[in-house]
Formats: C-alpha cells, structure tokens, sequence
C-alpha cells in the first residue's frame, strides 16, 4: 500500500511527450511568489520543500495537514530534483516538484488510453481545466482522475503554476477532502533562500 502512489506519479511523468501539448507550458524557470494565506491554519503544519532554480537555491513553502510525514530521512533524499514528498498514515499523498517545463495538457490523452480498461491501472473521470486559481494570485492548470493501482483505487488532483506542480492523491473510500488541498494550495509560495 506505501508504493500505491508512485505508480500514478510515474505515469505523469513518463507520459510528458505525449499528448497534444495544446495547453499552457508552465515556466522555464519558477519565479518567486507569495502565497495567498502567510499564516499556517490550525490542522496544519508548515512544510518546505528546498530547490535550485536558475543555479540559485529557493524555497517551496506550504502548508502540509497535520499526520502527513515527510517520505525522507534528510534534505538531500528529499529533494534530490526539487521534489518533496508527504504521506499520512491514511495513505493520503502529497508532492510537489519545483522546474516543472511540461503542460498538464500533454497527460491528458495518456491518462484517457487507459479508461475503463478494467483491472489494475484502469483511469475513469479525467478532466483538466485551464485557466484555474492555482497558487497565491497565480493562474495555472488542474488536472484530475480516479485511478486504480496497484489494487487500491485512489482520487487524484495534479495542480500546476509558475514550474511547480503539485500533486495530491487520496484512497477514494475517504473521499477527495478538498477542503485540506485548498489550504495546502492557498499556503504554496516560492521564496529565495
């Protein structure tokens, strides 16, 4: 059950040159930004994420719902590529990557091959949308699925902005608890360390 998510992950990243490519290409290189909330909401616990862009180190902060833990031992297992990851003992996921180039509109036509496949790594519901609210005052792109993995379905939502991509997974007998992303992605904010 703890390697559930990075099946999904890995699909998102492996299926970067497919698709149309008609959607937004996010940034070349993230620029700072703050974040639309600056205070950590009771429930949560403020987290970071330390990344390198344009050869200069930065910072993603967040807010990351209280029982999430960080899937690393140090900084550098952490962040090997600017991504940073969290799981809550529910089996809630949670990363984000900093110097994402690709649209989200580039998945969409992989993540549809395999609808209603049946069995294992079956995909139903995926819907993108762009222009969305994405971080702080930052447009971006969403895009959402169910999936089954590994035989454990699972909601997923992947919001993308400014080069950072959010990704969030939940099993989908809990329910999408958007209210939690919401916070998370109110709270995102990319400052120069």
């Amino acid at each position: 059950m703890h390697l559930r998510a990075a099946p999904t992950i890995v699909l998102i990243a492996a299926t970067s040159a497919c698709g149309a490519g008609s959607g937004p290409v996010t940034a070349a290189e993230p620029t700072p930004f703050s974040a639309a909330t600056t205070s950590t909401p009771k429930g949560f616990t403020a987290g970071e994420c330390p990344a390198v862009v344009g050869g200069k180190p930065v910072t993603l902060r967040l807010a990351v719902p209280d029982g999430f833990a960080s899937e690393s031992t140090g900084p550098t297992e952490q962040t090997p590529s600017g991504r940073c990851t969290w799981r809550d003992p529910e089996d809630r996921f949670l990363s984000v990557q900093v110097g994402e180039t690709e649209s989200l509109a580039d998945h969409v036509d992989e993540l549809k091959q395999f609808e209603g496949m049946g069995g294992d790594d079956e995909v139903r519901d995926v819907t993108y949308d762009a222009p969305i609210d994405a971080f702080g005052d930052l447009e971006g792109e969403r895009l959402t699925w169910w999936t089954y993995s590994d035989g454990m379905p699972a909601d997923c939502v992947n919001v993308q902005a400014n080069g950072i991509s959010l990704f969030w997974e939940t099993p989908d007998d809990l329910g999408q608890r958007l209210d939690d992303l919401d916070v998370v992605l109110d709270s995102v904010e990319l400052i120069r360390s």
